[in-house]
Order: C-alpha cells, then structure tokens, then sequence
C-alpha cells in the first residue's frame, strides 16, 4: 500500500513536481536508460507490472516516485527529496539493488499513514 494522498484527494500533489513531469527530469537523465523520456510521475505510481519476476525496476519507479511525493508533502517523512532521487538513480545499477531499494521505499511509504 502507498500514500495515498496523491490520489484519494485529501491532500494537494506537491506542486513542486507537476503531474506530467517525466521521471527522467525529475530524477535525472540516467533514468531514462530503464524508462524512457515520456513516463510521467504520475503514470510511475499507478503502475500495476510491479509485481512477479522481472519487476523490481517497475517497482523501483513506482515506490520511489510515490517517496519523492511524500518527500515533498510529508512532515516527517524519514527521507528528503535529494535522499530519494539518489537511491532510486544509484539502485539502477542491478536488478537486485532495484529490488532492496523498492523493499525500502515501500517500507518509508507504508510508515508515513
């Protein structure tokens, strides 16, 4: 389960990061190698491939796109938005990095409800 105050509407998206922002701009253009130019934010947090072998990268994007939002609307939110967007880039090296770093994010949004 993710923080859903993105979606259930009880809370504002941070309007730091817009909608339609691409993940590659939001965090970097090394991003771009695993999910190309046009995946936007919010389409990486509503990802349903997430789940069964081969999805730790779409797990990855998902979980740590939903971080970055709690990041920015989340007092208390154990990580900063710069603390985000590094460990999702640097768990970008393996499958297995991807899969441990998912794991952590999902553990840091499922602790901020």
């Amino acid at each position: 389960m993710l923080c859903r105050f993105w979606s259930s509407g009880t809370e504002p998206w941070p309007n730091i990061i817009p909608q339609e922002a691409a993940v590659s701009k939001v965090f970097g253009s090394r991003s771009i190698d695993r999910y190309g130019p046009r995946l936007t934010v919010l389409e990486a947090t509503m990802r349903t491939d997430d789940n069964g072998s081969n999805s730790a990268f779409a797990k990855l994007v998902k979980q740590g796109s939903a971080a970055l939002l709690n990041a920015y609307a989340r007092k208390g939110f154990p990580l900063d938005s710069w603390e985000v967007k590094a460990l999702l880039l640097e768990a970008l090296v393996s499958e297995e990095a991807a899969a441990v770093q998912a794991d952590r994010f999902e553990q840091a949004n499922e602790s901020c409800i």
